[in-house]
């Protein structure tokens, strides 16, 4: 079994009844009523096919990628540690 390369979208909606309807493009994880919004993976190689057409939807307000590829992974010491 391969292991498929996933990428997280948070997809903001103007109405929640919509989120049925987004579950063919990729895998809900979590979904927000009060703030509207969906947290769903999609493999990676399809990406920007799929933010294409979600952003053609009438009801997809937003759509953000993941913060984590940005973020910093590896940390250097901070200037009081190197001290002691």
């Amino acid at each position: 079994m391969e292991i498929v390369q996933r990428e997280k979208l948070i997809v903001y909606l103007k109405n929640m009844k919509h989120e049925r309807h987004i579950r063919k493009y990729g895998h809900i994880v979590y979904s927000n009523k009060q703030l509207k919004y969906v947290y769903m993976y999609v493999d990676t190689e399809r990406v920007d096919e799929i933010v294409d057409k979600l952003n053609k939807l009438k009801y997809v307000t937003n759509i953000v990628g993941s913060p984590y590829k940005t973020l910093k992974k590896v940390y250097d010491k901070e200037k009081h540690e190197e001290l002691n």
